[in-house]
């Protein structure tokens, strides 16, 4: 069965890849922000785990990286 061009398997693999990316994004964020609340840090420390924990928690919901799009403009 081909659906514009691509295969039914292709297209299933290119999902269950994004379902698994944003899982993964998901869990590092949470990981990061879990270590920024948590942990015994430096303030300073702290405000870089919680921007890394936005950005990927971010990226995970709109599978765009707000970190990357202000940088570039």
């Amino acid at each position: 069965m081909r659906l514009r061009g691509f295969s039914f398997e292709s297209q299933l693999r290119e999902i269950l890849m994004k379902t698994w990316e944003q899982n993964l994004r998901f869990a590092i964020g949470s990981a990061a922000a879990g270590a920024a609340i948590f942990a015994p840090l430096s303030y300073k420390w702290k405000g870089v785990l919680t921007a890394i924990a936005a950005d990927a928690i971010l990226t995970g919901i709109y599978r765009v990286s707000p970190l990357r799009r202000l940088i570039r403009a």
